[in-house]
């Protein structure tokens, strides 16, 4: 073949490549746009570079997806603790609208999900990896992903998941409850049960990969929750563990007694006792960047990443047990201070959001129904009181308010007796003791202010918090008319949410 052939074949293939190119991102930019929700689990406020916390926190890959979107500065989840917080997210609406107030969460099938509506519109909807929605129930349950418009689940439902165990085998000399209390065991796909091999943190990443794949034709919407950086941080593949110096730390024996011998074993094995308990947290945490650093890769190399809404959140704040960091905030994970409800919030709309927005005024993880709602043009839920705002048109400067003038929150119950314990040194003792503070009462923000009122010591304190966001000066006596309004304010709330409780069979653990 002359030269001038080889030349004229080479051009035109090039031409058909490149006429392929724009028109797989035609395809892409014409239909509707993607949804990629990510929900990590206990991420300190402080573990995320952006937000400037811990200076020990490295995350690249949450720093870029930051800088290419909005960051929320002041962004809250509706409760101090998972399976609460992640059905407000889910659907919009504060939790205690069915009576939740604690871990004794169930979910109605009543209540509408997001991926219930986009699947009614014609998207593919997936979840991967931690659902916690209610008890560990299985395929058919109200609780169960499938039951509430996933067309996809691969994950496991329990508060824990095992990083490392991943198998039927791996549950035996565990009792049913032990079992789905720690997350040992195989994953659910669908309505099967199937055994895996491997970190949870890879193992959710590659499913989600494969769920971009199948579906990267048609617009969907993917829910990917990774259990990290959540407890037990101490499980560490051997291999990385021989490479970091660190020694493996023993998971709980079942052989070895009840209950209160497993309350012994968790307490001499979460912080403060994890030897390097900060170096396995940041192990985590740095997997657990990496990841979303390769699905956002991945949205690229398939040319998604231009049509693909990318929303990131945590389900609260840091925990106390696994060296966590809220800096600067007061607080973690159980309690209703700052860095129990206040949380990492990123959202990325290529085109449609500003690039390296910095976004100071309070916003609420029940907020993501109604934006993505208004993104993709579908209608909210008729006859459903939705609890979240639009944030579109507070972050292209069309709405100058804040989206929430009040923000509320219950802590495990509204008030409690001081716990008391036959032995103030037991495993139980020292288990409630590392909730690291009051975790009764309920809290307030209103404009610059947070009221919080503590259940068990019938005490208030008041915080301008713009000016002290780690609450250190409580302001309370020097303005009793404020916390007067702000506790009306609550119990008219609260009043309003409890007139949805005769729609639902309750929960037996919730106090109200």
């Amino acid at each position: 073949m002359n030269r001038y052939l080889k030349k004229t074949l080479y051009s035109g293939i090039l031409a058909l490549h490149i006429m392929s190119c724009h028109t797989i991102k035609k395809e892409n930019t014409n239909k509707q746009p993607n949804v990629l929700l990510i929900i990590t689990d206990d991420q300190g406020y402080g573990d995320f570079g952006a937000y400037g916390g811990a200076k020990d926190a490295h995350t690249p890959n949450l720093n870029k997806l930051a800088s290419n979107g909005v960051r929320f500065s002041d962004a809250y989840v509706s409760m101090s603790v998972c399976s609460p917080s992640r059905m407000a997210i889910l659907t919009g609406r504060q939790q205690q609208r069915w009576g939740v107030y604690n871990f004794g969460a169930r979910f109605p099938q009543s209540e509408i999900t997001l991926a219930e509506q986009l699947k009614a519109k014609g998207y593919h909807t997936g979840m991967v990896g931690k659902s916690h929605y209610g008890p560990t129930s299985g395929p058919g349950e109200p609780e169960f992903p499938t039951s509430h418009g996933f067309d996809y689940f691969f994950g496991k439902e329990g508060g824990t998941m095992d990083y490392l165990r991943h198998k039927e085998e791996h549950r035996k000399g565990y009792s049913t409850k032990m079992a789905n209390h720690l997350g040992v065991g195989p994953f659910w796909e669908n309505d099967k049960k199937v055994d895996m091999e491997g970190y949870s943190t890879d193992i959710i990443l590659e499913k989600s990969l494969q769920y971009i794949d199948n579906h990267k034709k048609d617009p969907f919407f993917l829910l990917v929750s990774f259990n990290a950086v959540h407890l037990f941080t101490h499980q560490i593949p051997e291999a990385d563990l021989k490479a970091m110096g660190i020694e493996k730390v023993p998971d709980w024996d079942p052989s070895t007694g009840d209950w209160d011998q497993y309350l012994e074993w968790y307490v001499n094995t979460v912080k403060p006792n994890t030897p390097q308990g900060r170096k396995r947290y940041l192990y985590h945490l740095s997997k657990l960047d990496n990841a979303i650093g390769q699905l956002s890769a991945k949205l690229k190399k398939e040319g998604l990443d231009e049509n693909t809404i990318v929303m990131f959140i945590s389900d609260n704040g840091g925990s106390p047990r696994t060296y966590a960091d809220n800096t600067p905030l007061k607080g973690n994970k159980y309690i209703l201070e700052e860095g129990g409800i206040r949380v990492p919030f990123v959202m990325s709309w290529p085109g449609n959001i500003n690039q390296g927005q910095v976004y100071t005024k309070p916003v609420s993880g029940m907020d993501i129904f109604p934006t993505l709602h208004s993104a993709l043009g579908v209608d909210l839920p008729a006859n459903t009181p939705i609890d979240g705002v639009n944030l579109l048109p507070y972050l292209t400067g069309d709405n100058k308010a804040k989206p929430h003038e009040w923000l509320f929150w219950t802590g495990f119950s509204l008030k409690g007796k001081p716990y008391e314990y036959d032995d103030p040194n037991s495993p139980l003792a020292r288990h409630d003791k590392s909730y690291n503070g009051d975790n009764t009462g309920w809290a307030v923000r209103y404009k610059n202010w947070k009221l919080r009122y503590y259940g068990r010591s019938d005490e208030y304190a008041l915080f301008d918090i713009n000016n002290d966001i780690s609450e250190t000066n409580n302001m309370a006596a020097q303005h009793p008319e404020l916390v007067k309004e702000m506790t009306q304010q609550f119990f008219k709330w609260h009043e309003t949410i409890k007139k949805d409780h005769k729609n639902y069979e309750l929960p037996e653990a919730s106090e109200f």
